[in-house]
């Protein structure tokens, strides 16, 4: 299999693992801690530099993994967000439609929405513009 077709083959599978789980709302860490008490995804970060785009964040999420975190780039996209990791930890919890809640530290939602934004403006972004 050549390489673009690899990657178009990872492209579909995110997409269609995203299309089974969603973001239902945004809340606070507390209330995700009552709504949600377990965990779907989140983690620690401070990867994501210049120059990468969504599948250099992608590839390092497994199967389960990438349900969430496309799930998350669907809902930011539909919306415009723009969410800090402060923002998130204080305000801006995801809870999924499974019942779970993504709780990242301040650099992994950094990671994130620098990925997100990096590959949907097709410009350069690093965790740090999204960790405070």
């Amino acid at each position: 299999m050549s390489e673009e077709e690899t990657k178009g083959g990872a492209a579909q599978v995110t997409v269609q693992a995203a299309c089974s789980l969603s973001v239902v709302k945004w809340c606070s860490y507390e209330q995700s801690l009552r709504d949600a008490p377990k965990e779907g995804i989140g983690g620690m970060g401070g990867f994501f530099d210049h120059g990468m785009r969504w599948k250099d964040y992608a590839e390092q999420w497994t199967e389960e993994g990438l349900r969430y975190i496309e799930a998350i780039r669907s809902a930011v996209l539909k919306d415009g967000l723009r969410i800090t990791g402060a923002e998130h930890q204080s305000h801006n919890v995801p809870i999924f439609s499974d019942g779970t809640a993504g709780r990242f530290s301040y650099r992994a939602w950094g990671d994130l929405m620098a990925a997100i934004w990096a590959e949907a403006e097709n410009k350069d972004y690093c965790y740090m513009d999204f960790y405070m």
